[in-house]
């Protein structure tokens, strides 16, 4: 499979010093599977996780000095989560450049979620290598920031937007449940494209499980899933006391049947 550079960088706005770094960004472990000196871009996307939040907490941060620790978590999660993220790749057409294994390639859709996600994430480290933190953020400015105004939740009143697991802990804190726990139940999948199944426990009760194609997404899906049957539980109904007529007419006190 041809990789078109010139292209990919024209796509990008940056010219990579490295080419070598440039193709393994857009390197999907599947086609380092079936080409063995490949480099692919999981260890990229795994550093590009931190770059990106550390940028994105520094833009929240100066965006929004009034704000507080809840509402800019709110706002991160909104920012660089995965749709946005895949959405910014999926747009910019930066996905047709990815180098997936044959097999990978003829069955994954051409704008999956996830793939997307991870090169968002490796771009953003691959620059960084690259070219350093300025340019790195000039990136995730132009491709993500750009296209999304979390300011916008603010004036127009949207729906509470901080990070579900952070709700759940605010909540169980508030209702002194206990601590909030994550596990991992299992692994399946293969090594190139795994999904996490983890389970989130509250004052040692397990509530909700979940899976995902990182540890991440699954807890914050077992949070969304825990905090929905906490806040949904009804109150226990109790007794009523009362008093009926028996058949000589006399009334029975029921208090003794409860």
């Amino acid at each position: 499979m041809i990789f078109y550079m010139h292209e990919c960088e024209q796509k990008l706005g940056y010219e990579f010093k490295d080419k070598n770094l440039l193709r393994a960004c857009f390197t999907h472990s599947s086609y380092s599977h079936e080409h063995l000196k490949t480099v692919d871009n999981e260890r990229l996307e795994f550093f590009g996780d931190s770059i990106l939040g550390f940028i994105t907490a520094e833009y929240l941060v100066k965006k929004f000095p009034t704000a507080d620790e809840g509402t800019l978590t709110g706002y991160k999660q909104m920012l660089v989560s995965k749709k946005p993220l895949a959405k910014a790749i999926a747009d910019s057409g930066l996905s047709e450049f990815v180098l997936y294994g044959e097999g990978e390639r003829k069955s994954r859709a051409e704008n999956h979620v996830s793939a997307n996600e991870d090169l968002f994430e490796a771009i953003v480290a691959g620059i960084y290598i690259d070219g350093g933190l300025a340019e790195a953020e000039k990136f995730i400015k132009t491709f993500l920031f750009s296209k999304i105004k979390p300011g916008k939740v603010v004036e127009t009143g949207e729906a509470d937007v901080k990070d579900p697991k952070n709700k759940l802990q605010e909540y169980a804190q508030k209702n002194k449940l206990g601590d909030v726990k994550y596990e991992q139940v299992s692994r399946s999948g293969p090594d190139h494209d795994p999904v996490f199944t983890m389970r989130v426990k509250v004052g040692g009760k397990e509530l909700a499980t979940a899976s995902g194609k990182k540890k991440t997404e699954a807890e914050r899906e077992c949070a969304n899933k825990a905090y929905r049957v906490l806040t949904s539980k009804k109150p226990v109904k109790k007794a009523k006391i009362s008093e009926k007529k028996t058949k000589k007419g006399k009334k029975t006190d029921l208090r003794a049947n409860i």
